[in-house]
Formats: structure tokens, sequence, C-alpha cells
């Protein structure tokens, strides 16, 4: 059990990013339900902002089809409004503590990123943190 983050579900996404040959395959063997990836509906939301205004996926219908065949491929679950107050005491982004409370919530030890506020977050809430980006990769998109 999983859950995944949106820079890896929108590297996943990229035709060629660096990132992609490493998470590309996670997501795929969560559609293919070969394993329990779990994504949220906020998730969804900041992986097409994304797309659409960092890395300029036009048109607006593809990036849409791609968001689409994450919301019916993984597991869809509702995000934790635990995550607002867990910002506030944490000072971290929103996005970041809802995917937190909501790996909480629902018991996934597993959050998959390459975040460094999700990694941190991840450690002290007892939550194992997976990066499935090499070191090497991580320091070229730095």
């Amino acid at each position: 059990m999983r859950i995944v983050d949106a820079d890896i579900l929108s590297y996943a996404l990229l035709e060629n990013h660096i990132a992609t040959p490493y998470t590309k395959p996670l997501v795929e063997r969560g559609i293919r339900k070969s394993l329990e990836l779990y994504v949220t509906t906020t998730t969804l939301l900041e992986t097409y902002n994304t797309l659409y205004w960092h890395y300029k996926i036009r048109p607006k219908v593809n990036v849409s089809r791609k968001i689409l065949l994450l919301a019916e491929g993984l597991k869809l679950i509702f995000p934790s409004s635990k995550g607002f107050k867990l910002s506030v005491e944490e000072d971290v982004p929103l996005g970041d503590a809802i995917l937190i409370a909501t790996a909480l919530d629902n018991k996934i030890p597993i959050v998959v990123s390459n975040d460094k506020h999700i990694e941190k977050l991840a450690e002290k809430y007892g939550l194992i943190y997976e990066n499935p980006l090499p070191k090497e990769v991580k320091e070229k998109m730095e």
C-alpha cells in the first residue's frame, strides 16, 4: 500500500523528463493493479496544475486525459481534512500536509514522493518515505 504525490505522477506522465523512466513504471504497476497505489483528488489537481502551468502541456484536453487515466486506474481516496491543521502546525505546503494526513487516516504506510517536506513529515509521523529517483537523477534535477 502506497500513496503517491503529485511530483511523481507529473514525472510519470511527461514524455521526455529525466525522472520519467523511474516513475512511469511505478504508476503503470498501480494502473495494472499489480501494486496498491492510492491517490487523492487533491493530488490529481496538483498534478494537472503542474503539467498545465509548469510544463506547459497543451491543449488542456491532453492534460485532462492524462489525469482521467490516473483517476480511473489508481485507487482514488478522499483527502483528509486533518491536513489543514497539519499544514499550520508543521508550516508545510497544504498539499503535502493533506497527503500525509490522508496516509495516516487510511493507514497507508508508504508515501512515494520526491519532496523534502514529505520526507520530513513521513519520518516524523512514522511513515515510510519512498523516492524512486536515483541520487544522481535527483542531483541533476536540483
